[in-house]
């Protein structure tokens, strides 16, 4: 009963142990290079960046580097900007505006580098999901660089990360309406179904034997 006991106590501690270990290692991983390429950070989800050049003497010295307003993407400004922004390569991208627009700013000084916006007409001011929602994603090969995104009118549209430009090559001149690809028809115009929250990338694998 003790040698039991005892096993079972050893078998616990172990898993507490891996845990543990688990956990401190996951800790010190994160977003590296100063980078932020998906909504969690990166692939772990761990929304941490082991960032060290602000510290607790230095942080009364910090200023204000740029701002960028963002009033004039669409139609009134937009007063709760819950947009969580991606950093790759140097340049910031985030949705932004009541139309919910895309527009990529150089990381360094805030300068816009191109601006992309889907103006949708009855089919967005009807959105259950409008606004800038809560962000983008961005998918890469090692050549090609995609800005993927959902609209209020809930179409699925994929950007060129250099040139802000619809990918001609994805669904229809860049654009997947979502809508169509329901498993039940839907009015295109005032359908109540949307999303405010960045889409997923994720690679498919099929394994042939």
């Amino acid at each position: 009963m003790r040698r039991t006991i005892f096993r079972a106590a050893m078998t616990a501690g172990a898993l507490l142990a891996l845990i543990a270990g688990g956990t401190a290692i996951r800790a010190q991983s994160g977003a590296r290079n100063g980078e932020w390429t998906t909504y969690g950070g990166e692939l772990a989800s761990t929304r941490y960046s082991a960032l060290d050049q602000i510290t607790r003497d230095n942080f009364a010295k910090l200023e204000v580097a740029w701002r960028f307003k963002t009033d004039n993407l669409g139609p009134r400004p937009e007063f709760n900007l819950e947009s969580t922004p991606l950093m790759v390569k140097g340049v910031l991208y985030a949705t932004a505006g009541t139309r919910r627009a895309v527009v990529a700013l150089d990381a360094a000084t805030g300068e816009m580098l191109w601006a992309h916006t889907e103006h949708e007409g009855k089919r967005g001011d009807s959105a259950p999901r409008r606004l800038s929602g809560r962000g983008l994603a961005y998918w890469t090969d090692g050549k090609q660089e995609r800005i993927v995104y959902v609209t209020p009118g809930y179409r699925l549209i994929a950007l060129d990360a250099k040139t802000g430009i619809p990918v001609p090559g994805f669904g229809k001149n860049g654009a997947v309406d979502l809508k169509l690809e329901m498993d039940q028809e839907m009015d295109l115009i005032s359908g109540e179904v949307g999303l405010h929250a960045a889409p997923t990338v994720a690679s498919l694998m099929r394994l042939t034997v």
